[in-house]
């Protein structure tokens, strides 16, 4: 019978960013503090596991309270459930759950990925609100690719009538500094705020690939065609370590990123 072990470590970092607004959620514990590197952690495909990143937007007064409760939430949910999560019902949590605080609003985006004990041995769920991103490394074609679609004004577009011009422009990312990469989906602290459902991605890896959910400081600083291919034989942690060297010259915005490698037993 086919069998993968799952190791997944992560950080959080706050680069050059006046505050913290980031959070990862991983081995079932929310962290948060600046500079970070989380413990490795190893799962079987028995075994169900979850991790999440979100990044409060900066924008608003106290965003940070939104990213940890948002993955407070996620956390305490896939504790005691297989279904997936309904991003409506983490956002009815958060107003409540923040209101008790007198936090309003405070926003964040989210990512996560996870695999349920009654998931096939290499399938991944993943669910995501914003921009904050999932991506994926094939051992097999020695690549990254991005897995998830961000919820911006960009993507939900009609560009069917756009001419070649414009598209040339917009494809090349000139103006998506702009009106463009407004988000139109993220989670609030506010009672009138509503967020879409979106279906679950379902993705399958295989021996030696790697899954990497972050926030967007990591793929703003450094786009994901120019970074390093993960070793076989390499640690997570070292790998991780070999990134934010790469990422510090560029980072500007706070860097949280887990990644999961699947590897046979």
């Amino acid at each position: 019978m086919k069998k993968i072990i799952y190791e997944m470590q992560g950080l959080t970092w706050q680069a050059r960013k006046k505050n913290q607004q980031d959070a990862i959620l991983i081995k079932n514990k929310v962290i948060y503090e600046k500079g970070r590197y989380s413990s490795l952690d190893i799962s079987t495909d028995k075994n169900a596991w979850c991790v999440a990143v979100a990044d409060g937007i900066s924008s608003q007064p106290n965003s940070d309270k939104a990213a940890i409760a948002v993955l407070e939430i996620i956390n305490e949910y896939y504790k005691n459930n297989t279904a997936d999560i309904r991003l409506s019902y983490i956002q009815e949590v958060l107003c409540s759950k923040l209101k008790a605080k007198s936090v309003i609003d405070s926003a964040t985006t989210m990512a996560l990925i996870r695999h349920s004990a009654e998931d096939e041995y290499n399938q991944i769920r993943i669910q995501s609100l914003g921009d904050s991103r999932v991506y994926y490394f094939s051992h097999q074609l020695q690549s990254w690719s991005i897995l998830t679609k961000d919820d911006n004004f960009f993507n939900e577009m009609d560009i069917s009538n756009f001419s070649e011009e414009s598209l040339a422009v917009l494809n090349s990312g000139q103006e998506l500094a702009s009106i463009y990469d407004t988000l139109t989906g993220y989670f609030c602290a506010n009672s009138i705020h509503e967020v879409d459902e979106k279906i679950t991605q379902i993705h399958k890896v295989e021996p030696n690939d790697v899954l990497m959910v972050c926030t967007d400081g990591v793929f703003d600083a450094i786009t994901h065609d120019e970074w390093p291919l993960v070793q076989i034989n390499q640690s997570l942690k070292e790998w991780l370590k070999n990134f934010v060297e790469m990422l510090k010259p560029f980072a500007g915005d706070n860097i949280s990123l887990v990644l999961v490698k699947a590897i046979t037993d």
